[in-house]
């Protein structure tokens, strides 16, 4: 849910994105990424993106129509990185919503198996 949210969250949180996905990717060209790059690294050149966002309900189908058991799926209040410095604060690790952060699931972690 929360790769819907825009990335200008100066006024807050705003769904701008499709949760659903669309037929054609989401497109982007940017210099940089969300990853911390050295300083001296050299420049990205291919700096066009396509992505698709995938609801949690088409990636549980996807997972049982491949046939996996799943065993367990928890939504979390946290992220690995920290997409809005301005509205986040790092805990250890990882980054939460420093108001409200019950609001808004920014991660999960899905179990799943082969059946035996």
């Amino acid at each position: 849910m929360f790769m819907a949210v825009g990335d200008d969250v100066s006024d807050g949180l705003r769904i701008e994105q499709p949760y659903f996905q669309r037929e054609r990717p989401m497109t982007w060209d940017q210099e940089g990424s969300y990853v911390p790059v050295p300083e001296g690294t050299p420049r990205m050149t291919h700096t066009v993106s396509h992505e698709w966002n995938h609801s949690i309900g088409e990636i549980l189908t996807a997972l049982l129509q491949a046939g996996l058991v799943l065993e367990s799926f928890e939504e979390l209040p946290f992220a690995a990185w920290c997409p809005w410095p301005d509205l986040m604060v790092r805990e250890g690790d990882r980054y939460r919503l420093r108001e409200d952060p019950d609001r808004l699931a920014l991660q999960y972690v899905l179990t799943a198996h082969r059946p035996a």
